[in-house]
């Protein structure tokens, strides 16, 4: 019997598993074909699976709303022809007549470390964030990705929708159309896609948003890439003072800043791009640690305080250690007052 991946444009192969497309264009973005194919995949009990030749890159909205989850794989082949990868890990891949997987060896494959001279790498900043609302009929969200875009890249975005490339603006009723389409979805979860703008002295950025209604309020997340123009780490200070601003405006609940190596648009390369590496942590007043490794900077208004942890630069691997003492800190500490 025909299932709905029959008819999704682009899927090139249906195994028990998975749906399998090919694909060779510049950029594969989060496209209404590639959003459809990847719901009815999930919707059958498949997963999905990207083939790209090495040339290819991925954009920043479709690594965090696609491929972050387990059950899609961005399958790269390498230029030699005689290897197939993972374009997020490096991890080879073969193929077992239902879908790519790792070798029983799980090793990394040449074509991941290799060529790298001719790449354009810069650094990027990344920030997820999660912001609160209250669940009033005035709340207008998108206040959060807009301050981030503003204060971090120089103007607000340009741009917003569903998929890429975004089709509608972000002028002076952006957050009112965003609100009234996120009612209309209401109870389930709004996922967007905001783009920054083309212009000189602002910095590329791309962000995926999603916006849930939950028993404390009106959440908004915001997953944020912003290219630097080269290789140095974003200012930890302005950073801060970023993120202070937005605690001054909305409930924050948490905000991780990281950097790591991309292209200049924000888009991956199917290659080995640098280790990333924690830049600070932010914890509203709920989530805030009893013992904290790191002094916390407050922020944010009396009615509404909040910290901000600074840890690192961006550029050392071992300060993760010092992100997970602290997460740690903060779940036991949360624990300890519930």
């Amino acid at each position: 019997m025909p299932n709905a991946l029959d008819y999704s444009p682009g899927v090139d192969l249906i195994t028990e598993d998975v749906a399998v497309m090919m694909q060779d264009r510049p950029v594969v973005g989060l496209s209404a074909w590639l959003l459809d194919a990847a719901a009815a995949a999930q919707r059958e009990g498949r997963g999905i699976q990207v083939v790209t030749p090495a040339g290819v890159r991925l954009s920043y909205p479709a690594r965090t709303r696609l491929f972050s989850a387990r059950n899609a794989l961005w399958v790269v082949k390498a230029p030699s022809g005689d290897e197939m990868y993972d374009g997020l890990t490096g991890l080879k891949l073969e193929w077992n007549g239902r879908k790519f997987a790792p070798l029983g060896r799980r090793e990394v494959g040449d074509a991941w470390t290799t060529g790298l001279d001719h790449l354009d790498v810069r650094a990027n900043l990344q920030i997820l964030a999660r912001v609160r609302y209250p669940s009033l009929d005035s709340t207008l969200v998108g206040r959060a990705t807009e301050l981030l875009f503003t204060e971090l890249t120089g103007a607000p975005p340009a741009g917003w929708g569903t998929e890429e490339p975004v089709n509608r603006p972000w002028n002076a009723d952006a957050r009112a159309a965003l609100t009234a389409y996120c009612h209309r979805r209401s109870p389930r979860p709004s996922l967007l896609t905001v783009v920054g703008a083309h212009a000189e002295g602002v910095r590329p950025a791309t962000a995926s948003a999603v916006i849930n209604s939950r028993p404390a309020g009106v959440e908004e997340t915001v997953m944020l890439a912003m290219a630097q123009p080269g290789l140095e780490p974003p200012d930890p200070q302005v950073i801060r003072d970023a993120i202070a601003r937005l605690a001054a405006e909305v409930e924050l609940v948490a905000v991780l800043v990281t950097a790591a190596g991309a292209a200049p648009d924000t888009t991956s390369y199917p290659r080995f791009t640098g280790f990333p590496g924690p830049i600070g942590l932010a914890l509203g007043p709920q989530e805030a640690p009893i013992d904290q490794p790191v002094t916390p900077v407050p922020i944010g208004p009396a009615s509404r305080p909040a910290a901000w942890y600074p840890i690192g630069d961006g550029t050392r691997v071992p300060d993760w250690e010092r992100l997970g003492v602290l997460l740690r800190d903060a779940v036991s500490g949360t624990t300890r007052r519930g």
